[in-house]
């Protein structure tokens, strides 16, 4: 965290969510598939939740970045093409300094948490040692979690139509586990298994860690009856 950013009282940070969510609800509409501001808003609680077990945390710096976590999806709408949180910096910082009721100098502290949410290990980042702040460290957690359980199931198959992907082509179950690249995935299933069901070794926070389990575990559940389905049958 910043020196020169003394964080606001728990009681005022709402107000100040209120009115950036008011902003951007009409950006982050039902055409920002599967990122929009009900997604967001969930990060928003889940970070919350986390930070109740996280004393030292600055709540101010990870509401607000939970909630513009997603800020490049809408770069992405634009150019149609995966935009990293890093090349939408500019336009968010352009669009933090407009803003009313967001710190000037938390501006830095809340960018920072935003970029690391787009960095993995199964993407071959080093993610403990480019973790900025315990706030970022949060704020990806979060951000994950809403990637696992049965409202990450949901979201992986719109994303996965959105962007044109198969529900399940038939591979060598050697290529399925490959390395995480963003983008257009093989299949839903394959992404499931590129990234989803890694989430949960990633977790850099101990409440993270424990609910990213039980909705790993339900995931996991899910895949097994929904590939049942999908294989063939020998008898057929």
């Amino acid at each position: 965290m910043s020196q020169n950013y003394a964080s606001p009282s728990p009681a005022s940070i709402r107000p100040v969510i209120q009115v950036l969510r008011a902003e951007l609800a009409t950006t982050f509409d039902e055409s920002i598939v599967a990122h929009d501001i009900a997604h967001l808003e969930r990060v928003v609680r889940s970070a919350a939740d986390i930070c109740d077990t996280e004393p030292n945390a600055d709540r101010l710096i990870v509401a607000v970045a939970a909630l513009l976590h997603d800020f490049h999806r809408v770069l992405e709408k634009q150019h149609r093409r995966h935009v990293a949180p890093e090349e939408a910096e500019p336009e968010l910082r352009r669009w933090l300094a407009g803003s009313t009721v967001v710190p000037a100098n938390a501006i830095d502290d809340i960018c920072a948490a935003v970029n690391f949410t787009e960095y993995y290990r199964c993407a071959g980042h080093d993610i403990e040692s480019m973790a900025p702040s315990l706030e970022a460290r949060i704020v990806r957690d979060a951000d994950m979690l809403d990637a696992l359980g049965a409202v990450g199931i949901a979201r992986a198959f719109m994303f996965g139509g959105y962007l044109g992907e198969p529900m399940w082509v038939e591979t060598d179950p050697a290529s399925l586990g490959g390395t995480f690249v963003p983008g257009k995935a093989t299949s839903v299933v394959h992404h499931f298994h590129e990234k989803l069901f890694r989430l949960e070794s990633e977790m850099l926070t101990d409440q993270g860690k424990a609910l990213a389990r039980a909705r790993t575990d339900y995931m996991r559940s899910f895949m097994d009856a929904l590939m049942d389905d999908l294989r063939p049958r020998s008898d057929c």
